[in-house]
């Protein structure tokens, strides 16, 4: 485990039925953020990101940053090339060990582990996570359609990322996309 990075900013979660920050429909009973003051003697929020990471970009940057803005400690979860291999009917580009040591490196990030699977009773029991984010349209992210098992009062939506500009790593990117979309 790495020391933390900045102090975020403390937020309440909040129950919302309608839209996410970025216009997007948040299913009843998800957590949407809203920032707030900071309360004194409250305790740590944990915070999860979980995804693949695969051809790491922008978009992934702008998740990780987020969601460490609603938590006092972020911890990243990286799937495994075997969970990538069902969802995705294909392995990642990059293997694991090297998305957990790009994770990793970045300040928002407290503490990344790999997993092959994402299970509730996991996180909050062994983890002690309060929160599990999601994100809209960011490859790569779990979404809140793949985050089954998860009660819905544990999720919260973030706004997608920004997309990479670079046409090389787009291509790859919808290249995987549409294997896994054949795969479903």
């Amino acid at each position: 485990m790495r020391s933390p990075g900045t102090p975020p900013t403390a937020g309440r979660a909040r129950n919302h039925g309608y839209e996410d920050a970025g216009g997007g429909v948040v299913p009843d009973g998800i957590q949407e953020f809203a920032l707030g003051d900071v309360r004194v003697g409250s305790v740590p929020r944990v915070g999860c990101v979980a995804g693949v990471f695969d051809l790491f970009h922008v978009g992934h940057v702008d998740v990780l940053e987020r969601a460490r803005r609603h938590c006092d400690r972020l911890v990243v979860a990286v799937l495994s090339d075997d969970w990538a291999l069902d969802a995705w009917g294909g392995r990642p580009f990059v293997p694991l060990l090297e998305r957990a040591q790009i994770v990793e490196h970045l300040r928002c990030v407290d503490e990344v582990v790999a997993v092959d699977d994402v299970r509730s009773e996991w996180l909050t029991g062994v983890l002690g996570v309060q929160t599990v984010f999601a994100a809209g349209a960011t490859d790569g992210v779990l979404g809140v359609d793949e985050l089954d098992g998860i009660p819905a009062g544990l999720i919260t939506v973030l706004p997608a990322g920004r997309g990479s500009r670079s046409p090389i790593l787009r291509a790859a990117i919808d290249q995987r996309q549409s294997r896994s979309s054949n795969v479903a």
